[in-house]
């Protein structure tokens, strides 16, 4: 059942047994798997089915600091969620998003790491995982590259194992932004609360228990929501936030006894490694695993990261490293000019140096012509087949990859959101990121550009020149916030613990990238959706047992 939040009576409560906040992919997630329950279910949601500018502001914010992108960019409020904003280009006509797991390194209490490790292991969490690939409508659960190796799509032949290659799966967002809201909706058993913006928590009075959420819609409706469990699922600014501005009660905040709240917020910088100039030709043809294609009807991009073993050796933090051919660079400079031509055309004036940009242009027209060719002939239905690797003309093309990694961040109390003064439209305080890389990130980013240095030198694929001494970054910031209500069993360095549950209160819980206690490389989707499926588990037998 859909119910719009701006039509509740003004101060009514809403009775249920699990109330969710967020509907993103981990509400929609934890909301799915509750569903067809002998208990009651709401799922609560700024948003609504369309996007609408002004709930969007609600997440505007500041960041202090390394740049990073205005946080209401970063996340959308929306029934789906950021499952809306999941961009990657499947085929003609889907849309999706990066599917890998954390690698078991990363739940590991690495001893040169400090705030590392986490309360369970990767095998802890493998049977979610395997759950989260058949709700995600994933290939088969695993990421080794012999095990998607077809039609002469192998590994680079390096000589020693310090490189490795694996793959990433990608997944179609339909499900999220259609299917499963859809099905949520129409389930017997669940509430969605749509235009609902929770705006505080209220305890009891030993402040170990949640009694009610106090909700607002942008017009004015004020509400409340009781329930037996609660679930903060809106991501790792939002669920943060609302933990320290429910300080009626509790000053610092609801699980903020020992200052832990807002900390470790880490995000994914992606570090441009390099031009790759191969040795041979063949090189060009020996990478198609490494561009976008299907396997075992399996949309899948190969990748290369470090040896676990030399990562701990080492003491380097998690990275990921994906090739990106290039064209030449008078090729590249054509396609600017031409591109500064139309926009200025379309404003029916001429560019400055219009004359340099034509003759640009005319040194390649014809590459122009043929490019524009084919990539017409990419986009069409049935004839793609990736971006790049199956078509001899862009082969011959190609002089260069670019490497891209995407690494790590170190966890770091000092990185953390706090509430700024600047206020939103409901009065609400605003979250203030305060964020940088330390000397472990960029310590980590120049040792792996020296080691891809030598590796594909020493194995007579390329040389790679790069600038270790200036880092060049793709995007500082992925869009992946982490970390800022992070799991540990000891309540003074985490605010959840193994099971997503706040330290000192019984029944709320928290589930979403906040809880991760480490960020490894990999995109965070797939372990979010893990977690919330362990997570459903854990309340279905809480409410078994009578809550």
């Amino acid at each position: 059942m859909i119910v719009d939040a701006r039509t509740v009576t003004t101060e009514e409560t809403i009775e249920t047994e699990v109330c969710i906040v967020g509907g993103g992919p981990a509400g929609i997630t934890l909301a799915y798997e509750l569903m067809n329950q002998k208990f009651r279910v709401c799922l609560v949601e700024s948003g609504g089915f369309d996007f609408d500018p002004q709930t969007q502001s609600l997440s505007q914010g500041k960041v202090v600091g390394q740049p990073h992108p205005p946080l209401d960019s970063t996340r959308l409020r929306q029934f789906g969620g950021t499952a809306h904003t999941w961009e990657s280009e499947l085929n003609h006509i889907q849309r999706g998003w990066r599917s890998l797991p954390l690698d078991a390194i990363d739940f590991e209490q690495r001893e040169w790491l400090p705030y590392s490790g986490w309360p369970f292991t990767r095998a802890d969490l493998d049977p979610f995982y395997e759950r989260a690939h058949q709700l995600c409508q994933l290939g088969p659960f695993t990421y080794k590259a012999e095990d998607w190796q077809s039609n002469g799509k192998s590994p680079l032949p390096f000589k020693s194992d310090r490189i490795m290659t694996s793959v990433s799966q990608y997944g179609d967002r339909t499900p999220f932004i259609e299917d499963y809201p859809r099905a949520i909706s129409q389930a017997q058993n669940i509430t969605v609360l749509l235009h609902a913006n929770i705006t505080e928590i209220e305890v009891d009075d030993a402040g170990q228990t949640v009694t009610r959420l106090k909700g607002r819609s942008l017009q004015g409706h004020s509400f409340w929501i009781a329930s037996k469990l609660f679930v903060l699922a809106s991501g790792g600014i939002e669920n943060a936030r609302l933990l320290l501005l429910s300080n009626q009660q509790q000053p610092a905040g609801i699980g903020n006894q020992h200052d832990r709240v807002g900390r470790f917020f880490m995000e994914h910088p992606s570090v441009i490694a390099g031009m790759l100039t191969p040795y041979k030709r063949k090189m060009f043809d020996q990478t198609a695993l490494y561009d976008m294609h299907q396997s075992k009807s399996q949309f899948v991009v190969g990748e290369l990261h470090l040896n676990p073993d030399l990562m701990q050796r080492e003491q380097l933090l998690n990275s990921g490293i994906q090739l990106f051919p290039r064209y030449p660079i008078h090729y590249k400079n054509a396609q600017e000019s031409a591109q500064v031509l139309v926009a200025s055309l379309r404003h029916a004036k001429l560019p400055k140096r219009s004359l340099k940009h034509i003759s640009t242009i005319a040194r390649s027209s014809g590459d122009l012509a043929v490019a524009a060719f084919w990539k017409v002939v990419r986009s069409l239905p049935g004839l793609k087949r990736g971006y790049w690797s199956y078509l001899p003309y862009e082969k011959r093309k190609f002089k260069t990859f670019e490497l891209v990694y995407q690494i790590e961040q170190a966890p770091d109390p000092e990185n953390r959101l706090v509430l700024s003064q600047e206020r939103d439209a409901l009065g609400q305080n605003q979250a203030e990121i305060h964020w940088k890389l330390n000397s472990i990130d960029f310590r980590t980013i120049n040792r792996v550009q020296s080691i891809l240095i030598e590796e594909f030198n020493r194995s007579g694929l390329g040389h790679l020149q790069t600038d270790l001494e200036n880092v060049k970054f793709f995007k500082l910031a992925g869009h992946h916030h982490m970390g800022t209500t992070r799991m540990h069993h000891d309540p003074k360095q985490g605010v959840v613990n193994a099971e997503g549950r706040v330290h000192g209160v019984h029944n709320l819980f928290i589930t979403g990238s906040s809880v991760f206690p480490t960020s490894g490389y990999a995109n965070p989707t797939l372990t979010i959706i893990a977690l919330a499926i362990r997570l459903a588990d854990h309340l279905k037998g809480m409410m078994q047992q009578g809550g």
